[in-house]
């Protein structure tokens, strides 16, 4: 059987022996047509795909022979169809119909077959249904004599449509007609949803790159040699350069890693697992300064599966790490003084006996006795002992003490000489108080005890400076503060309020970081060859926080340290009292006192120190069996003084004086230790209700001056 065709036609098309020479011809034009315009859009470019489309649109209704074509979109859920593209021939009588954007609901009868994926195909406006009078006016209106109109279907949904009618003469459309149109649609269909998916894509791209850009964390990617490949200005302000290039020359294990070995650990790990999750490493910026970020990474590989890159976030937790670090020292110090105040507690009934004794042993004896300066120097030694375990009994905050409502500003101006002594005449002492402070209720004491060692530790610092030439000052400034919600989070054991400020600052050497992490531990000292205890800072430390106080110190190596010392503003009006003394005659008494004490060398120093003063003593170890004795012999009328040691097993002595007043409201109550907190002691134990203290280790002196002045009161 003969073909009517070109070697060209037999290779581009199957043809049908049926076929004639003209429709094999047209069917040719058709497909060349199509080849070209395929051609078109093989590598277009995005920018300039509606002009494409366009153009193509424009072959395409000179190739059909129609006056207009244009391509419509469904929008809104289908609600509008928008006009996308359109072409009309010069001269043309009309204009595009349905131009701009149109309700779908005005020309359903044609927008729901679309919607069903089927094609229009008009001829004349006769074919219309009686129905569609609104069609066929605008028909009329815009002169359309035929129409074509076939779905641009996307995903199993229409999405569109592309037509082309007539405006000059009426025409039946043929087969290659709607054929083309269709084909045409998936083209520009095609083209028009690569175009939108190359701007997802770069939208994406441009909001991963903002993300990149902006962000707080560190986004980089690194190579196994040590390289950084890729950092965001985040990571660039972080390690403190000025640009890419300067990040992009280093050597991770070499420049950013304060212990390179981290890095090997890092890449074994990753090598391992493939990712690594919450890696902290210990970094280190350009000007030297350490910083500890947190790190999660995984590796990126190539086809043979090594690792070529890693990709990964930082975040700096350098702040956090410093919290943590102040929190487990606020932590350890709070152990330190529970230690502390145990022992120190336990030391103190053991010292009273000791020296109790000692002194015992030199009131009876004769100073020229060849015993007497050994047993005085035991009594020193006691002391020098006291002075210590009184020095812990700070830092633990267990110390007894009297606070008393005053004026900061009076108290430091009571020391200026002696501070002016300590400081020397070749350092300046700058002192700057601050009228009309509000008053706080401290011990004076424990003031004198806190600005006294830091202005001795300033001293210490400011003659380490070895320049002549350098500026050699010590300071003291009061003012009133207040610690909000942030100064809190940022400082941890500080608490929210109003506070008397005293910043005692110095112009010394200064303190590296690890020194400041340990200066307030006990026996804690820089010196090389301290001349002290090693306490004075812990002194300060106890104290500040057995009055709820808060001391904060900035200090950096050679800039010198300032201490902040916050303490509480206190609402409570300032009393004007003054101890009664009484002038206290040594000699026999007649009066009974109870000895309740559950150490039994400081029970039995005290009774035979008050027997021999001429008192009647009765002995108990607790206060339960205090309470026995007392109501076995009916002895609540004949007792003057109760004397008890607070802290006891089974009863402590506040809870037995409590006991005792409920049966004999005229008892007078002398609670004694060394060893207190805030717990301890109620508002009802006072001198004004008859209660009175005697703190541990005391001397034979001082109880029998206390008993003396309790019974004339």
């Amino acid at each position: 059987m003969k073909r009517r065709t070109s070697s060209y036609i037999q290779t581009m098309l199957p043809v049908e022996d049926n076929l004639d020479a003209k429709t094999l011809s047209k069917q040719l034009e058709v497909e060349r047509f199509l080849f070209h315009l395929v051609r078109n859009f093989i590598h277009f470019v995005p920018e300039e795909i509606d002009l494409l489309i366009n153009e193509s649109l424009e072959e395409l209704v000179k190739f059909i022979k129609a006056d207009r074509g244009y391509i419509y979109k469904f929008i809104n859920n289908n609600r509008q169809i928008e006009l996308s593209h359109s072409f009309m021939e010069d001269n043309i009588p009309g204009k595009i119909p349905m131009h701009d954007r149109v309700d779908s609901e005005d020309f359903s009868w044609l927008i729901r077959p679309l919607l069903d994926k089927q094609t229009i195909k008009l001829s004349t406006s006769s074919q219309l249904p009686s129905h569609t009078g609104t069609i066929r006016a605008i028909m009329e209106v815009e002169e359309t004599k035929s129409m074509l109109m076939c779905p641009m279907v996307s995903h199993k949904q229409t999405v569109g449509f592309i037509g082309v009618d007539m405006t000059r003469q009426a025409r039946e459309w043929q087969e290659h007609c709607e054929y083309l149109l269709k084909y045409s649609g998936d083209v520009f269909l095609g083209a028009l949803e690569g175009k939108r998916t190359i701007d997802i894509v770069k939208q994406t791209e441009q909001k991963l790159r903002s993300l990149f850009d902006r962000t707080e964390d560190v986004i980089f990617i690194s190579s196994p040699d040590d390289r950084v490949l890729e950092i965001n200005p985040a990571g660039i302000k972080l390690l403190g350069y000025d640009s890419l290039q300067e990040i992009l020359s280093l050597d991770i294990k070499k420049d950013l890693y304060v212990n390179p070995e981290d890095r090997d650990r890092f890449k074994k790990i990753i090598q391992e697992k493939g990712q690594i999750r919450d890696y902290e490493v210990q970094l280190k910026r350009r000007d030297g300064k350490e910083i500890f970020v947190l790190e999660t990474t995984k590796a990126v590989y190539n086809e043979q599966g090594n690792v070529v890159a890693y990709e990964g976030i930082m975040r700096d937790v350098t702040d956090r790490r410093q919290l943590e670090s102040q929190l487990f020292q606020a932590q350890k110090m709070e152990s330190i003084g529970l230690l502390a105040g145990g022992i120190a507690h336990d030391f103190n009934n053991i010292l009273t006996a000791i020296n109790g004794y000692a002194e015992m042993i030199l009131m009876n004896m004769d100073p020229s006795n060849a015993h007497y300066k050994n047993i005085l120097n035991i009594l020193k030694g006691g002391k020098r002992a006291e002075n210590l375990i009184r020095q812990l009994l700070a830092f633990s905050r267990k110390q007894m003490i009297e606070p008393k409502v005053l004026d900061i500003n009076h108290v430091i101006s009571d020391l200026h000489k002696m501070l002016d002594r300590l400081i020397g005449e070749d350092i300046k002492f700058d002192l700057q108080l601050k009228k009309g402070l509000k008053s706080i209720k401290a011990d004076p004491v424990q003031i004198q005890q806190v600005l006294v060692n830091l202005v001795v530790n300033g001293v210490h610092a400011v003659k380490q400076i070895e320049d002549p030439a350098a500026k050699k000052e010590i300071a003291i400034h009061t003012s009133e503060a207040s610690m909000d919600d942030k100064f809190i989070s940022l400082n941890p054991g500080s608490k929210k309020g109003n506070y008397v400020l005293i910043r005692v600052k110095d112009t010394g050497v200064g303190m590296d970081e690890i020194t400041k992490q340990k200066i307030f531990e006990p026996f804690f000292t820089t010196k090389k060859n301290p001349d002290g205890t090693g306490l004075g800072l812990s002194t300060v430390y106890g104290i500040v926080k057995q009055n709820d106080g808060y001391i904060k110190v900035d200090s950096l190596k050679g800039t010198g340290t300032e201490f902040l010392i916050f303490w509480p503003i206190t609402t409570e009006k300032k009393v004007d009292s003054t101890e009664r003394e009484s002038s206290v005659e040594f000699g026999l008494r007649s009066e009974t006192i109870m000895v309740v004490e559950d150490d039994h060398d400081v029970r039995d120093l005290a009774s035979s120190a008050l027997k021999s003063f001429g008192y009647k003593v009765i002995e108990a170890e607790n206060g339960r069996i205090a309470l026995q004795i007392i109501n076995k012999n009916n002895l609540i009328n004949k007792i003057d003084i109760l004397l008890t040691d607070m802290v006891m097993p089974e009863m402590g002595g506040q809870e037995l004086a409590a006991e005792v007043r409920k049966l004999n409201k005229k008892i007078k109550i002398i609670l004694s230790s060394g060893y207190t907190d805030s717990q301890i002691l109620n508002k009802e134990v006072t001198s004004e209700n008859g209660y009175y203290f005697l703190t541990k280790p005391y001397s034979i002196k001082q109880l029998e001056k206390k008993i003396k002045t309790v019974l004339q009161l």
